[in-house]
C-alpha cells in the first residue's frame, strides 16, 4: 500500500483515492492536519531549557493576553468563553497575571457582579516581547524546511487563515 496525498490517506492507488467518499477524505485532512498542527504547538509552546526568562509566558497567557490586546477590555465570563475554559479557570489566570502587573480587573459598569479584565501598558510590552521571541524561533524553524516546504506552507496559509476565521468567537 503505497501513501499517497499529503494527508497521508493510505490507498492503493490514485483510482482508491478517487472512490473514496468526499467525507471521508475530509476526515482523514482532518486527522492528519489536527495532530501535525498539535505537534508544532507543541514545539512553539516548548521553553528554552536553560530556564525560564524575565516575562516568559505560557502560552495560555500569551493566548489570553493576545485577546484582550486584539479584543479590547472584557468581561471574565466572555474571556473564559474565548479561551473555551471554565470561568474559575480564567480567574485563576487572570489573577496571576494581574500578580504580574500585565493585566488589571475593574468592575463592569453596567453591572457590578461583573469583572472586567483589561491589558495594562506592560502587559501590551510583554505580550508583544514574548511575540516577538516566538516568532523569530518559529522562523529559525522554518529556515530548516526546503524552499519548497516553505513555499508549499504559504501556498497553503489562504486556507488556513479561512479555516480560523470560522473557528473565530
Amino acid at each position: 500500500m503505497a501513501w499517497q496525498s499529503a494527508v497521508l490517506v493510505p490507498t492503493e492507488d490514485a483510482q482508491d483515492r478517487k472512490t473514496m467518499p468526499t467525507d471521508q477524505r475530509a476526515a482523514a485532512l482532518a486527522e492528519e492536519l489536527y495532530r501535525v498542527l498539535f505537534e508544532v504547538f507543541l514545539v512553539l509552546g516548548r521553553r528554552d531549557p536553560g530556564g525560564v526568562l524575565p516575562g516568559d509566558l505560557t502560552l495560555s497567557q500569551l493566548s489570553i493576553l493576545m485577546t484582550l490586546r486584539e479584543r479590547g477590555p472584557m468581561r471574565m465570563t466572555a474571556l473564559a468563553a474565548h479561551q473555551r475554559v471554565r470561568t474559575p479557570t480564567a480567574t485563576v489566570a487572570i489573577r496571576r497575571l494581574q500578580k504580574l502587573g500585565l493585566v488589571d480587573r475593574s468592575s463592569d459598569t453596567a453591572d457590578l457582579r461583573a469583572v472586567v479584565v483589561g491589558i495594562t501598558p506592560h502587559g501590551r510590552a510583554i505580550c508583544c516581547a514574548a511575540l516577538d521571541i516566538r516568532h523569530v524561533q518559529f522562523a529559525a524553524m522554518l529556515m530548516t524546511l526546503s524552499p519548497e516546504d516553505r513555499a508549499s506552507l504559504n501556498e497553503a496559509m489562504p486556507p488556513l487563515e479561512r479555516l480560523a476565521v470560522q473557528g473565530g468567537t
